[in-house]
């Protein structure tokens, strides 16, 4: 009953996961599209080491623009694997932010290599790594999840901001690496593969307490994760790659032109000394604002 069980939960879970990761992708792809007040550096840019852009250069509409892939990839990287932002902003979230997200990274990998196990390809290799592989992304989880939880709860900076379901997604996850570790360490992890390929296959596992428990855990995560904030896994693509990186020159007629021009007519609802309200953002991107008496802007 028990294996029955936990087999619905875990496809119950995959279709949770890919389900609103879909509906959420495809609501941000059509929302609005920002208002192209370009924001430098961008990262594919060759001259993002002090900042410039290709408009620096002389009839700059005139030549083939320059981008750089390979940097863009790097800035992504330094993000992905080190949280470069999170060290350079806020230092003190680092050092529990970054085990955190590399016991996520390991237990995607061991998940990853178990399903490629099931599907029938298990060399040694693979099979005497992914305890390995799991026990340490257990621990990190852990030790992350700890740490962020008492940052968070302890910090005047960062308390304000936190919810209970934040807490209650680090106590998830604390719990859930701490069972993957467990498993490693009580021997348990060899029943992993068998439980995976039982699953694939749509039939029941037979699974330890333990096992169970941290299978369920899992699975428990990847069922909510996109619909918390926690999907900036891959929100991200459009924060950086359409509104921070999205540099493209505007051009009549172009690929994106009758999305900017529909989002110019949104009307403003706050003011101030420059920017009156009721007018349409075509006003204020084109209202050139009267000198006052002493000549200033």
């Amino acid at each position: 009953m028990v294996g029955i069980g936990l087999l619905v939960f875990v496809w119950v879970a995959v279709i949770a996961f890919v389900l609103g990761c879909v509906l959420k992708g495809l609501h941000y792809a059509l929302t609005p599209m920002h208002l192209r007040w370009d924001l430098y550096p961008v990262a594919h840019e060759p001259r993002r080491d002090h900042g410039g852009s290709y408009l620096e250069e002389k009839d700059w509409w005139t030549h083939k623009r320059r981008t750089s892939l390979a940097a863009e990839v790097g800035v992504m990287g330094e993000e992905i694997v080190l949280l470069k932002g999170v060290w350079q902003h806020n230092r003190s979230l680092w050092w529990g932010s970054l085990p955190f997200h590399w016991g996520l990274y390991l237990l995607v990998v061991t998940t990853a290599g178990l399903v490629v196990q099931g599907l029938g390809w298990s060399p040694p290799v693979l099979t005497s790594v992914l305890p390995w592989v799991a026990g340490v992304g257990g621990f990190l989880l852990l030790l992350g999840s700890a740490v962020l939880l008492i940052e968070r709860s302890s910090s005047p900076k960062l308390r304000p901001y936190t919810t209970p379901l934040d807490r209650l997604n680090l106590l998830l996850l604390l719990a859930f690496g701490a069972a993957s570790m467990a498993v490693v360490l009580a021997g348990g992890f060899g029943g992993a593969g068998a439980a995976v390929t039982s699953i694939l296959r749509f039939r029941a596992p037979e699974v330890t307490f333990l096992l169970g428990a941290q299978m369920a855990l899992g699975a428990l995560f990847v069922l909510y994760m996109p619909y918390t904030r926690m999907a900036h896994f891959f929100a991200k693509y459009f924060t950086y790659h359409k509104v921070r990186w999205d540099d493209r020159p505007y051009v009549a007629g172009g690929p994106f032109s009758s999305r900017l021009e529909a989002a110019l007519e949104y009307g403003m609802d706050w003011s101030a000394p420059h920017i009156q309200s009721g007018h349409s953002w075509r006003d204020v991107v084109t209202h050139i604002p009267q000198q006052d008496e002493k000549g200033g802007q």
